[in-house]
């Protein structure tokens, strides 16, 4: 009969030890996994069962316009999804974010869907889903009244110059690549980056073609340079997270029926969209 010795009792504790933890190490990992799971994907059952359709925002006029006052939203795609969520019959609950932070919004499944003008882009579309295109829209460049320094892009590319962008936006990545030299003021709101070439805080301000048109009819003082081109012209769309494949699916079927309505172009006329005429379909 073999010799128990000492080292071999400790081995045999170690053994029974470690098959006694064993039950609570597969429980630990099975929680980890749980955790680090991607959330399923919501669908229009479940939205519809709850009633309520959470809904993003940046305020953009005439997109999205928020009362100062009331802190109500409205325009042309609040309408929109308003009519959409009566249609439906579920309730519309608006939630406002930055141009920043919207994306962010989307895959912490704050919203269910951003009606954002946002442009649909290749690097974008990696991380949500973007609707079928509702307009183009480009980058316009604003300067004060009798400036004529800015004729075009290449005239942007000096460290001499300030230039006013929004952040987190299509014109702040365009800026930087085109005029790598110059010195940047970046702001939260394209109507804060228009009021920065007023004021005189920038030398130019890059904005979205309706900011722009915006600005150029409030503010006498001012004018549209480069030519009064409209650069790098972008597919304007809604955003939802990458999993909500049915969500993607109505959408896109609720914009083609305010399309054919006409619904969608009445709005747009209604609130004297300045991309009337650079509709995607």
């Amino acid at each position: 009969m073999p010799m128990i010795t000492k080292r071999s009792n400790t081995m045999i504790c170690k053994t029974k030890c470690i098959y006694r933890l064993l039950p609570s190490l597969f429980a630990v990992v099975a929680m980890v996994s749980l955790v680090m799971a991607p959330a399923a994907a919501r669908d229009m059952a479940e939205i519809t069962k709850a009633k309520q359709f959470n809904i993003g925002v940046v305020p953009f006029p005439p997109d999205v316009i928020k009362d100062p006052i009331t802190g109500e939203y409205k325009g042309i795609f609040v309408d929109a999804a308003r009519y959409i969520c009566e249609t439906i019959e579920v309730e519309c609950v608006f939630k406002e974010f930055a141009w920043a932070t919207f994306i962010a919004g989307l895959q912490s499944r704050q919203i269910d869907l951003s009606v954002a003008s946002t442009y649909s882009k290749m690097k974008r579309a990696l991380v949500v889903n973007f609707s079928q295109p509702i307009y183009f829209l480009g980058y316009r460049a604003v300067a004060k009244k009798g400036d004529t320094r800015f004729n075009s892009p290449e005239d942007l590319n000096n460290p001499g110059i300030t230039i006013g962008v929004t952040q987190g936006t299509g014109e702040h990545d365009w800026v930087q690549k085109v005029a790598p030299k110059a010195k940047l003021s970046v702001v939260k709101t394209e109507e804060m980056n228009m009021l920065q070439i007023v004021t005189g805080k920038v030398d130019v301000a890059i904005g979205d073609s309706v900011a722009a048109h915006h600005a150029l009819v409030k503010q006498s003082g001012i004018e549209a340079v480069l030519g009064g081109r409209i650069y790098s012209r972008n597919m304007v769309a809604w955003a939802m997270h990458k999993e909500d494949t049915d969500i993607l699916r109505f959408v896109n079927t609720a914009l083609n029926q305010l399309i054919a309505s006409g619904k969608l172009e009445d709005l747009a006329k209604a609130y004297e969209a300045p991309w009337i005429n650079d509709l995607a379909f």
